[in-house]
């Protein structure tokens, strides 16, 4: 089976070796079943390096809080209508370091930034955002940190380093390059939630929701060369072994969602990856699924790279 890069250390692990001494609390949003990818090899690799954190998930405690819930939404809407006013939704006391945890939600499509304002405005602990990729409409996620202490933001792509370097970085803000935590997971790690499920077909598993970009003559001509396709977005359906034993049993997999890629790159499948809305899927796969030579990448018109 072909290796990840375990084996080499990236500017983000050489972080986290920095802080081995720091007890850290890990900050992730919630989501779907490829955030669940990103948070188990963060946490493998926390594990590896003996490092003592907390980890919340907000959109968990949420449900479990019916109260933190309703202020985790008032903060989104807060940040969304440009107000002040702020929840504290965690606390941060016997922590020497905020971390949030890797993904695509620190941009304008999504709810990350509500969190970046809790975190600069109501806690005094230094900040890092686990590798992500980046995408602003304006400037206001940079004028958001002209406020804080020393932060560093990982991307996981280029595509997002110049991106936040053309908005102009605060003198406190830090930017360095990384890969996907979820890369730091191996086929061995993913094991115990694959289960067999007796017939073959090929995955076809493309996203309808704001990042989707495919065109519809790539939707059919996928739909045309897929084999017996199974048909589903099961980044949002199912139990987490649903998720990973429907990548590990496919034959082929075609997919505009990262982490159905990234799952298939680590489990030797052939995969088809299909460009987004903006630069992460193309930026991932330049980065670091290239060298997976199972793995392609076609742009969301169908063109090649």
């Amino acid at each position: 089976m072909f290796k990840s890069n375990n084996n080499l250390m990236d500017n983000f692990e050489r972080f986290l070796r920095s802080h081995s001494d720091d007890r850290i609390l890990v900050v992730a949003p919630g989501g779907n079943h490829g955030d669940t990818l990103i948070h188990m090899g963060l946490e493998k690799k926390l594990r590896e390096l003996g490092i003592d954190y907390k980890a919340i998930n907000l959109e968990r405690e949420g449900w479990r809080r019916p109260l933190l819930g309703f202020k985790y939404l008032l903060n989104i809407a807060s940040y969304r209508l440009g107000l002040r006013h702020l929840f504290k939704l965690y606390e941060t006391e016997g922590f020497d370091l905020i971390l949030f945890e890797g993904g695509g939600y620190m941009s304008h499509l999504w709810h990350g930034p509500a969190l970046m304002m809790e975190a600069v405005r109501l806690h005094d602990k230094p900040i890092a955002v686990a590798p992500q990729s980046y995408w602003f409409r304006d400037g206001s996620f940079m004028e958001l940190l002209q406020e804080c202490r020393f932060i560093i933001l990982f991307c996981r792509e280029p595509y997002s380093h110049r991106h936040l370097t053309e908005l102009g970085l605060p003198p406190s803000v830090e930017v360095q390059l990384a890969e996907d935590t979820a890369l730091y997971l191996e086929a061995e790690d993913l094991k115990e939630f694959i289960r067999p499920m007796g017939k073959q077909y090929d995955l076809v598993c493309l996203r309808r929701d704001r990042e989707s970009a495919i065109s519809e003559e790539l939707r059919r001509s996928i739909m045309m060369e897929a084999v017996n396709p199974l048909v589903a977005d099961i980044s949002k359906r199912g139990s987490f072994e649903d998720y990973v034993s429907t990548v590990a049993n496919a034959e082929r997999v075609y997919t505009d969602r990262l982490h159905v890629a990234i799952l298939a790159a680590i489990l030797g499948k052939e995969t088809l990856l299909i460009g987004n809305s903006y630069h992460k899927n193309r930026g991932v796969y330049e980065h670091s699924l290239r060298r997976f030579p199972w793995v392609s990448y076609r742009e969301a018109d169908g063109r090649f790279i």
